[in-house]
C-alpha cells in the first residue's frame, strides 16, 4: 500500500522566505529532498521523533526485549573533530555575538588571520548561539561574498556540527509561531 500527501509552503514575508531557504539548505546538506526535510522538521516540531509507523514497529520489536539500562540509553559523546572551533577560553578575546553581521564577519576575518580558522570559528559559533534567522541569513550572504562556495562550505562544516548551530537552526525554523497557528 502506498501513502501520499502533499504540503505546499508559501511565505509572505522576508523572514518566512529566509526560513524556507534555511530548510532547503538543510536538506541539501543532508542529501535529502526538501519534502523529506520538511516532514522531519514537522515531526520534530510536533514532538514526534519518528514517523508513527516506525514508532509502532519499534515499540512492537522492543516490547519483547528487556528494557535498556540508563547507561545503554546514553549516546557516547563524540570526540571533537580536528577542525572543531576552539573553546572560548582558547579562541582569544570574546566578541559580542549581538553585533551586526557585518561586524561579526570583520572580527571573524581578523581573528582568522591572527589566530587561525579554529579560533575564528568560535566567533561564528557564539554568534549563532544568539542569532535569529534574518541575521543568520545576512551573515551567510556576507561570508559567501567573501569566500568561494567551496571555502564557505569548508569553514561552515565544523560550525554546523556544533550544538549552538543546531539550536540556531531550530530557533530559526520554530522560533516564531506562524500566523496560521494562532486561533482567532
Amino acid at each position: 500500500m502506498s501513502y501520499k500527501a502533499q504540503l505546499v509552503v508559501r511565505a509572505r514575508g522576508k523572514e518566512g522566505v529566509t526560513l524556507i531557504e534555511t530548510v532547503k539548505e538543510m536538506a541539501n546538506e543532508r542529501g535529502i529532498t526538501y519534502s523529506e526535510m520538511a516532514v522531519e522538521l514537522l515531526q520534530r516540531g510536533l514532538g514526534a521523533k519518528e514517523a508513527p509507523a516506525q514508532a509502532a514497529d519499534e515499540a512492537a520489536s522492543t516490547s519483547a526485549s528487556a528494557p535498556a539500562t540508563t547507561e545503554e540509553k546514553k549516546a557516547p559523546k563524540k570526540p571533537a573533530a580536528e577542525d572543531a572551533p576552539l573553546p572560548a577560553e582558547e579562541a582569544g578575546p570574546a566578541v559580542d555575538p549581538k553585533l551586526p553581521p557585518e561586524k561579526i564577519v570583520a572580527h571573524y576575518l581578523e581573528r582568522r588571520q591572527e589566530r587561525g580558522e579554529r579560533a575564528a570559528a568560535r566567533i561564528l559559533v557564539d554568534f549563532f548561539a544568539v542569532a535569529g534567522p534574518a541575521d543568520g541569513g545576512q551573515l551567510k550572504k556576507l561570508l559567501q561574498d567573501e569566500f568561494t562556495n567551496a571555502d564557505y562550505e569548508a569553514l561552515m562544516k565544523p560550525i554546523k556540527d556544533t550544538d549552538e548551530y543546531a539550536t540556531y537552526t531550530e530557533r530559526a525554523i520554530f522560533g516564531e509561531p506562524s500566523p496560521y497557528s494562532e486561533i482567532n
